[in-house]
């Protein structure tokens, strides 16, 4: 990244049309991902940013809601913004880095 960001907090709202979610089953270690196409307010993203073996990584939730007031959400793999997305990041000083937790089957902050 550019930016050379090693550890923040991200916060959005805003809009999109097009966004996969996905939900991690533990009994299975494994993702599965739902993609929704249509008018939808992002209603919270919320994530970090830090590092996975000294490079970028991030992780990020977003849910986002239809005209039926109808919410969907999960784990974020890509969104398209459709009208615009009011997004804050807060740097923090310092660094924390991930590992692979074979037990688990996630990347988990490691300290």
């Amino acid at each position: 990244m550019k930016e050379n960001i090693k550890l923040a907090s991200v916060r959005a709202l805003g809009a999109t049309n097009d966004f996969t979610v996905g939900v991690f089953k533990t009994d299975e270690k494994k993702y599965y991902s739902n993609e929704f196409k249509g008018n939808f307010e992002i209603v919270s993203l919320t994530g970090t940013i830090n590092t996975m073996d000294g490079e970028f990584y991030t992780h990020i939730h977003m849910s986002a809601g239809n005209d039926k007031g109808e919410v969907f959400g999960g784990h974020l793999n890509r969104a398209v913004v459709s009208a615009t997305c009011e997004m804050v990041i807060n740097i923090i000083d310092g660094t924390v880095d991930r590992y692979f937790d074979e037990e688990i089957g996630l990347n988990l902050f490691k300290f």
